[in-house]
């Protein structure tokens, strides 16, 4: 059925956004599984090394992570598809606002509710202008009808029964966009982001700590993983760099050593001032000038 200018205007944009923050919600429960599958198994290769029933238990581990990342992107863009058209309407419905505006100012009144456009009787419109108004009320409709055509076919494959279960092929990593990622908007980091199987996104966090951990516009938990990785590497570089100093002057202190301890002293600083929040920023050598906020 098509979409009137009537249902534009009552159309409850509200509960579109609602619809879509419940399938982003279910779509963050899947990630959270994805991570927490992933902590909870870790030490099953340590506890269980051996035997067919091992490899079969970390392969169906495996897949089972694999699989509900697979469900979480199928709901990301349930969710982005939705929202896509909850703007599309509101959109084109504060277009529709400005132009009854406008014609107010011309000397015309477009009633949205009966679809009517009239002159009142004190302004002689030309048939031309009022025939321009009708156009771009038509374009409007037009639009928020091609919308919910496209909105329509991309959920009708999504559409899944109760039994459905996710497949086990394996993401790809996106290296082209992982490198780009630092010189798009925020709004383009998220969106990127939230595309990525939540495996992809903890290889890019492993691989390119440096990138995540600065983009703004990705979330909170995980720049502050990569920070933290980023910190961890510096301080184990760093101490293995003052133990190669030890050895090579027999223990006595050099300016060397001294610039590490600063440095050493300033990231258990920075830790301990991290404690119950999350590390948005983190650049070797500037650690008083990290950025936090609270979990």
């Amino acid at each position: 059925m098509a979409i009137t200018l009537r249902g534009l205007m009552d159309a409850d944009i509200g509960q579109l956004e609602q619809t879509a923050r419940h399938w982003e919600r279910l779509a963050e429960a899947l990630d959270a599984a994805v991570e927490d599958l992933g902590r909870d198994t870790r030490e099953l290769p340590n506890h269980w090394p051996a035997g067919p029933s091992s490899q079969a238990a970390q392969a169906q581990v495996a897949d089972l992570r694999v699989q509900l990342g697979n469900g979480n992107g199928q709901c990301v863009n349930v969710a982005w598809t939705i929202r896509k058209f909850a703007l599309t309407l509101e959109d084109n419905r504060r277009f529709l606002h400005e132009l009854v505006a406008e014609a107010e100012s011309a000397g015309l009144r477009i009633d949205l509710e009966a679809g009517t456009i009239t002159a009142r009787l004190t302004v002689a419109a030309a048939q031309s202008t009022i025939d321009s108004y009708a156009q771009q009320i038509g374009e409007v409709l037009t639009r928020v009808n091609e919308a919910d055509q496209l909105a329509t076919d991309r959920l009708g494959q999504h559409r899944y029964r109760e039994q459905y279960v996710p497949d086990t092929g394996r993401p790809q990593f996106d290296e082209v966009g992982m490198l780009a990622l630092a010189n798009i908007t925020p709004e383009s980091q998220a969106g990127w982001w939230q595309a990525q199987h939540p495996l992809m996104q903890d290889k890019a966090i492993v691989e390119h700590p440096q990138i995540i951990g600065a983009a703004v516009g990705l979330p909170a938990k995980d720049r502050d993983s990569a920070n933290r990785l980023l910190l961890q590497r510096d301080k184990e570089a760093l101490l293995a760099a003052r133990e190669g100093q030890e050895r090579a002057h027999d223990g006595a202190m050099n300016q060397a050593q001294l610039n590490i301890d600063r440095r050493l002293a300033a990231i258990d600083d920075l830790e301990r001032r991290a404690r119950g929040q999350r590390l948005l920023s983190y650049t070797p050598g500037a650690e008083d000038q990290s950025e936090m906020v609270r979990r």
